[in-house]
């Protein structure tokens, strides 16, 4: 869930976090879709071919035990002889001896968030699945993988178009509104009938993956949007539910988007108090708030190029990046609890002219394709857009924040004219009476669904149980062992509270400094094979080749000069030891490589956030090698050039160390470009 989408094409941001966090909500409690059918719908069964996951390394696929496939069900319940769709499904088997005979199905953001591409990797493919009962995975009506897909590649097409620009707001909001009409005429053009894709439908569709699968009960666990949707479910279809878990709670009373300027002004001020509130932090970044925002304006101001690298294609863009959108960035970066310990360091590096981090994660935010932008103009369109730019609570709000909230609600309300769905109306905005069992969780520095939101949807959940971690964010399942912990201890016996105590070891985000890492901004880059990194390596792989034969040849060399038993005149000291300055420069560079990627290994093996800064400090020492590597390299520059001037060797020799001395030039070049010569020393 996140604050509306403002289309920024100039600025680059027109998507937003999507797979990763969750969007927009909707409100709970109209009249339930009839869940009558002319028969119970069937699993239909498929290969999971039919799955990208984006960041699925090539040579991984996914685990034989997920059986994939589709459940088909009305275009709209209450005309179960009318059009149909399908919902993608994956069913994730628990691995545990005796599994629990309910299984837990999740419900993705958004709206037009990919359940699949979010949860199957996080689950089973990185091996951090934790249930002793199955988990049913499904992708939404109108969502990625499942038909009709309400994609609208036409913002991605837009976006990159516009990278390199700064566009006048009035142009701004022409282009997206025109790629937005051309979406939604295409789809309509297709039969897609964009009236059918809301939340009281999605709830009848979570209620009949059930039955078509055979339980007679299930868990259900909603996160941001997806909690909205599970409201949906205990009001329209409560009957097969067992518990229920909200995770960064949306309740349908509270008009989210009326909030949003208050809940991101919230958001910032508790970072910034937190790191106030470190003293390593705030010793490192003094005034934050008041660098933050001077930064903003000063981009606005003075805009800067950053580039940009699309993790499918592999092109990298020029991408113009002003305050605004720095902003919009930054409250993004907001959503993921594993970002929140490097933010200060972010901020200040941006200040300081190093976008390096900022931009990595940007691109992965732009170029994301597993958000459905016509499922979440449907849904929110229909059901959240009956408001007007003056009912937002801007009191005491940061005027950038309000300035850019006002903005950002113009923006979306002409934007749901243009979509022109059916409104669901005010019965949705009612709050969930239920008597089933509830788990609410929320993240002190949500940024978009604070906690007072978990606490009123609380007021009406009579059987919930509310907790609130002091170092999450955006979503708390699956970051960390405690909130897991909970909710293992609630599906087991959801009547009764959970063992909570973890929460009170917990302690807000610990900051990284400058003085903890190493900053490597080509890291990461490198390790992921990016843009053209694949071509430096295979360089710098050739290079280092070339080098090290010296350690074959020179021998030959000697032992052919000592057969021919030449009488040469001593050549100066430096060409003495040129062969064994090449020898000793190339296992230098063999071995700073190794170790390096033995780091990594060892890093991500500890699931290591501070790669997307560089390494811990503590590691410096081992950057003292590319160092010497350059000051051997020059050396073997030297004595190539004396060799040269003083016709000393033959030409054949001379010829070979010279390309000795070409390769090493061009492996200590690529390390420079690396930013790992002298690193420790800037």
């Amino acid at each position: 869930m996140s604050k509306p989408i403002r289309f920024h094409p100039g600025a680059w941001l027109l998507m937003l976090l999507a797979c990763c966090v969750a969007l927009l909500p909707v409100g709970a409690g109209v009249t339930a879709a009839p869940a009558a059918q002319p028969r119970t719908p069937a699993f239909e069964a498929a290969t999971c071919d039919f799955i990208d996951l984006p960041n699925l390394p090539d040579n991984v696929a996914i685990p034989q035990q997920v059986a994939c496939g589709y459940v088909t069900v009305p275009e709209q319940h209450s005309n179960p002889s009318g059009p149909t769709i399908r919902l993608a499904v994956a069913i994730i088997p628990s691995s545990a001896p005796n599994p629990a005979p309910d299984p837990l199905v999740m419900l993705q953001g958004g709206p037009g968030g990919s359940t699949i591409d979010t949860y199957l990797q996080e689950l089973v493919i990185s091996g951090e699945f934790p249930f002793n009962r199955d988990v049913i995975l499904f992708n939404q009506r109108g969502t990625r993988y499942s038909e009709p897909q309400l994609a609208c590649p036409e913002f991605l097409e837009l976006t990159i178009e516009n990278l390199g620009r700064v566009l006048p707001d009035e142009e701004e909001e022409q282009l997206a509104n025109e790629a937005l009409q051309t979406c939604r005429s295409r789809l309509v053009e297709e039969g897609v009938n964009l009236s059918a894709f809301d939340s009281v439908e999605n709830a009848a569709d979570v209620d009949a993956i059930r039955a078509a699968l055979g339980y007679e009960q299930i868990n259900l666990y909603g996160v941001s949007y997806g909690t909205t949707l599970a409201l949906h479910v205990m009001r329209n279809h409560p009957e097969g539910l067992r518990s229920v878990i909200l995770d960064a709670v949306a309740p349908p009373q509270i008009n989210f988007l009326v909030e949003v300027p208050e809940s991101q002004d919230r958001a910032f001020n508790e970072l910034f108090a937190a790191c106030a509130a470190d003293p390593a932090c705030n010793e490192a970044y003094p005034d934050i708030e008041e660098t933050f925002f001077a930064l903003v304006e000063r981009l606005n101001a003075d805009p800067v190029t950053l580039q940009l690298t699309d993790p499918e294609t592999q092109i990298t863009y020029d991408a113009v990046l002003d305050g605004d959108s720095l902003f919009e960035a930054l409250f993004q970066m907001l959503y993921p609890s594993f970002l929140l310990p490097f933010l200060p360091e972010m901020i200040y590096a941006a200040d300081a002219g190093r976008y390096a981090p900022i931009s990595r994660i940007m691109s992965q935010i732009i170029f994301d394709r597993t958000l459905t932008h016509g499922m979440y103009f449907s849904v929110v369109c229909a059901e959240d857009a009956d408001f007007s730019v003056s009912d937002l609570d801007l009191a005491g709000v940061h005027p950038k924040i309000a300035e850019l909230g006002e903005a950002d609600a113009e923006s979306l309300l002409e934007a749901c004219d243009l979509w022109n769905v059916e409104p669901l109306g005010p019965p949705i905005d009612a709050p969930v009476d239920s008597e089933i069992p509830t788990l609410i969780l929320s993240g002190q520095f949500d940024p978009i669904t604070p906690p007072a939101f978990a606490a009123a949807a609380a007021t009406t959940l009579p059987q919930s149980y509310e907790y609130v971690f002091p170092n999450t964010a955006h979503g708390a399942a699956l970051s960390g062992e405690c909130p897991d912990q909970i909710i293992q201890d609630f599906l087991a016996n959801p009547s009764v509270p959970p063992e909570a105590n973890c929460i009170t070891t917990l302690t807000e985000p610990d900051f990284v400094t400058a003085d903890e890492v190493l900053v490597l901004p080509e890291l990461l880059r490198l390790a992921n094979l990016e843009g053209n990194s694949g071509t430096q390596l295979l360089l710098f792989g050739i290079g280092l080749l070339v080098l090290l034969s010296v350690l074959l040849v020179w021998p030959i060399i000697w032992l052919v000069q000592r057969q021919r038993q030449r009488e040469t005149e001593p050549p100066p000291l430096l060409l003495r030891f040129a062969p064994w300055i090449a020898a000793l420069n190339g296992m230098l560079l063999v071995i700073f490589p190794i170790a390096l990627v033995a780091l990594l290994i060892s890093l991500g093996v500890e699931g290591s956030n501070i790669l997307l800064l560089g390494i811990p400090a503590g590691w410096a020492p081992l950057f003292i090698l590319p160092l010497i590597c350059a000051l051997l390299t020059l050396a073997m520059l030297a004595g190539t050039v004396q060799t040269w001037i003083g016709n000393f060797w033959s030409i054949w020799k001379r010829s070979y160390y010279t390309l000795l001395t070409l390769a090493a030039l061009l492996c200590v070049f690529l390390l420079g470009v690396w930013g790992m010569v002298g690193a420790v020393y800037f």
